[in-house]
């Protein structure tokens, strides 16, 4: 058996100054539109319709009597969540009212005492760039794991009390952003062998307790190119 509208809601439409509007020679108009139900269509379980508003027009004719309409609450639609935004427009169909509105159980609402329903403002999400620091032990042969990073730069830092001579960074992604800090210890002058899928390196500061950083990105090949000529202090 099918479900019926449990929501009834009556209207006596007026203007903004609380003046009655529409007549049998100047029609006045309420609009209904059920809203937020995103790419699933609206439906309630044995029905076809979604209450009496699809038996008039788009806008429904008010000429000073008042209107009565059988709607669904949001306790039947599915899916949950939606809502009417219902509007009063005069007879040259200018929208004069309009709000939104939520209905529930089993009630008779007058609209003019209706409480309005504001949908929840869904606030746009500003990308981010995050990414995370590796500091990688001192070794002649280091392994740069770009995985130890899961999203964003990953920068690698290494303190050299020693000369690197075999160093490789694996798992890394196109696309990715790959960052180098080399640190001269109190002694300086240690040498970094650059792993061989880096191109066109920097030349590393030999001076103690400088520092050499350099950013890199990963091409299609999976080799790394400098994003700009890298800074030595």
């Amino acid at each position: 058996m099918a479900l019926t509208p449990k929501i009834t809601l009556t209207a006596t439409l007026q203007d903004y100054s609380g003046s009655p509007i529409g007549s049998s020679t100047q029609p006045a108009y309420l609009r209904i539109q059920l809203c937020n139900y995103g790419y699933t269509l609206p439906c309630v379980p044995g029905t076809s319709m979604i209450g009496k508003v699809s038996s008039w027009s788009q806008d429904i004719p008010y000429t000073g009597t008042q209107l009565t309409v059988l709607l669904w609450g949001n306790d039947v639609i599915t899916p949950s969540g939606t809502y009417y935004a219902i509007s009063v427009l005069d007879a040259q169909k200018n929208v004069v009212q309009t709000g939104a509105f939520q209905f529930t159980g089993t009630v008779t609402v007058d609209l003019s005492q209706a409480t309005p329903y504001f949908p929840p403002v869904i606030v746009p999400v500003t990308p981010t760039v995050t990414g995370g620091l590796v500091v990688v032990p001192y070794s002649t042969t280091p392994n740069f794991n770009a995985a130890l990073v899961t999203a964003g730069i990953v920068t690698f830092e290494i303190t050299l009390t020693g000369n690197v001579t075999a160093p490789t960074v694996t798992n890394v992604s196109p696309g990715q952003i790959i960052i180098f800090d080399l640190i001269q210890d109190g002694t300086g002058s240690h040498t970094f062998a650059w792993p061989s899928s880096v191109k066109n390196a920097a030349i590393i500061n030999p001076a103690a307790n400088s520092r050499t950083t350099q950013p890199f990105h990963v091409g299609s090949n999976g080799n790394l190119y400098p994003l700009s000529g890298g800074t030595y202090n």
